[in-house]
């Protein structure tokens, strides 16, 4: 058999191997460094933070894709200085090989604004001081002279038409509503690496962003909400040669999905699964799995301790000792927040004692409102005739005659009682029906949900004293698609004013105090991506796994009655929307064979 290579060699032209354009070369070099309009945003942040900034401002139009500008009040560049800032590898930030073991700036590669200007048409313009500013003009990696031009206090760069020399590219970009929110995100977390830095960031002619400096604690407060600063506890350790900063969040800022976890090193923002995991592990024993805590966490460490040039967006990095600092930060997590009964949100009641003992020792709230009869909308009328009985009506025999079972509810109501405040038991003829009283609930409201969806609105209930959330900017401009929906639900929103929403109505099985725990994690598990039957079916997946009531809430004798009522009432009584069973069947004979009766 010939070799592979002699075939090769056969068809192999004299001279295939030539050097690439520098053009293409360029091109190919940018596809590692700009992936997307958010990338040009960061690099640009980069250089001016760099360049000792103290005010950073972001304009874009159409998500990035049409213009993307970024003005600072750094250093500057003069005319040569300028005119050399747009070749390849020419940077103000190493000198030789030695400096690579100890990188104190973000950008040091000399790649960004020669990738950028290779891909799109870039006007820089730069001054060093009040007298005379430059300017350069840059499309598609042809550099144009340097030349005289008004100063401008720092650096301005302009970028625009994304990606118009290389459609392949331009074409994978997603819609401008998803790349802005691509630039929210990297504009956020330099916003909060950086609080001591001024930032403004509008898209066309809305501002997004108006953050002046602040301390880190007010910085998250003007990124986030307002509730945030009160919601949150300081992270203060040293232990040489490291040293943790920061805050964590309380259970109130627990979130379904990992979206609000921030760590930065030495000053840059770094993705890191080992020390997100440290501080998961601190928080293992107070939340459950798939959620997530908040937090905004600097470390600092010897800058020769930790390889940053491990990645080309310069986002990972790599540690001489990783276990040690996942050591360190798990400790400083730890003892941040081992004050549990401070970890607890407390929401205070505006009206009325509470009726039960918190089921979780002090500090924690009911989660049933003063008039518990009010948590469940009537049961609906039996299936099994009309001997079976209505759950609103205890004791009822139907006119004198012996309460029957309805077929498809195989359990006692008159015979029904609450186990550790978690589980519903009836006795029935062939033994005990167990059911879960959270998942019950949960399967009720997922239909219940979805018949909304599908035109038959759920009723809502007026709170007495409506309630103000106040949200991010990416999330408030998704809660405002959002809202005709979860008014169909049977909440009752309207916009309130900068970032903030105010509810009004209430679905009738949502007890007062979870309807912002409700909305966010609505909000954390539908993407912007979905469409259709997709976005209704995690929406009251969502929706019904937190209005549901929990284990460890007590019912009275009605309560358990409607929600088993109702549970054998829906389509599928016998899971939850996640798959896990609501009701388990204990046979007689199989509690004579524990009992070792046969």
């Amino acid at each position: 058999m010939r070799l592979l290579r002699e075939i090769i060699a056969e068809h192999r032209a004299v001279g295939d191997i030539h050097r690439m354009p520098s053009a293409l070369a360029d091109q190919i070099a940018a596809g590692e460094v700009v992936e997307r309009p958010a990338s040009v945003v960061k690099e640009l942040i980069e250089n001016a933070i760099d360049a000792g900034a103290t005010r950073i401002s972001v304009l874009v139009e159409q998500g990035g894709q049409r213009l993307i500008q970024v003005s600072d009040n750094g250093r500057g560049m003069d005319a040569a200085d300028l005119g050399l800032a747009f070749e390849r590898h020419a940077t103000s930030k190493l000198r030789s090989t030695a400096d690579l073991a100890a990188i104190a700036t973000l950008g040091f590669r000399g790649e960004a604004l020669p990738s950028i200007a290779s891909v799109a048409k870039v006007v820089a313009r730069s001054s060093t001081g009040p007298e005379e500013g430059h300017e350069i003009t840059v499309a598609g990696g042809q550099a144009g002279a340097v030349k005289p031009a008004p100063p401008v206090g720092g650096t301005t760069i302009q970028v625009r038409n994304l990606f118009y020399n290389t459609p392949a590219r331009r074409k994978f970009l997603k819609a401008p509503r998803t790349e802005n929110q691509h630039i929210i995100e990297v504009v956020r977390r330099f916003a909060l690496c950086c609080p001591q830095i001024a930032f403004d960031l509008t898209h066309g002619d809305k501002e997004l962003f108006r953050l002046p400096a602040s301390d880190l604690a007010g910085r998250i407060g003007a990124v986030f909400a307002r509730r945030y600063k009160n919601a949150i506890r300081p992270v203060a350790l040293s232990k040489e040669p490291f040293t943790v900063e920061g805050f964590v969040g309380n259970l109130s800022l627990v979130r379904g999905r990992p979206k609000e976890q921030y760590i930065f090193l030495n000053g840059r923002s770094v993705q890191d699964r080992l020390l997100n995991s440290a501080v998961y592990g601190a928080y293992r024993s107070l939340v459950s799995r798939g959620e997530y805590p908040f937090f905004v966490l600097n470390i600092s460490m010897p800058l020769e301790a930790v390889d940053v040039n491990v990645h080309p967006a310069k986002s990972e990095v790599r540690f001489r000792d990783e276990w040690r600092v996942y050591h360190v930060l798990k400790l400083a997590v730890t003892e941040a927040i081992k004050d549990i009964p401070g970890m607890i949100p407390d929401f205070e009641r505006p009206f009325g004692p509470a009726p039960f003992p918190a089921a979780g020792g002090p500090g924690l709230a009911p989660a049933l409102p003063v008039d518990s009869g009010t948590l469940f909308e009537a049961a609906p009328k039996p299936a099994g005739g009309e001997g079976a009985g209505t759950a609103g009506k205890p004791g009822d025999t139907g006119g004198g005659e012996q309460r029957s079972l309805r077929p498809e509810a195989p359990y006692n109501p008159e015979l029904i009682w609450q186990v550790h405040n978690k589980y519903i038991f009836s006795q029935v003829a062939s033994g005990v029906v167990m059911i879960d009283q959270h998942v019950a609930h949960e399967r009720v409201l997922y239909e219940e949900a979805l018949k909304a969806f599908n035109g038959s609105r759920r009723p809502s209930q007026s709170v007495l004293f409506p309630q103000v959330l106040e949200l991010a900017t990416d999330e408030y401009s998704r809660l405002i698609d959002m809202i005709p929906y979860l008014e169909r639900l049977g909440f009752r929103l309207r916009e309130f004013g900068h970032q903030t929403v105010i509810i009004e109505g209430l679905p009738i099985d949502v007890a007062w105090g979870r309807e912002q725990e409700i909305i966010t994690d609505v909000l954390d598990r539908t993407d912007g991506r979905m469409e259709g039957a997709e976005v209704f079916e995690k929406m009251a997946a969502s929706y019904s796994c937190k209005a549901a009531v929990k284990a460890g809430d007590p019912l009275t004798l009605e309560e358990m009655r409607n929600v088993v009522d109702r549970l054998f009432a829906t389509e599928n009584p016998y899971y939850c929307p996640h798959g896990r069973p609501t009701v388990v069947h204990l046979s007689a004979a199989e509690l004579d064979r524990r009992f070792e009766r046969i």
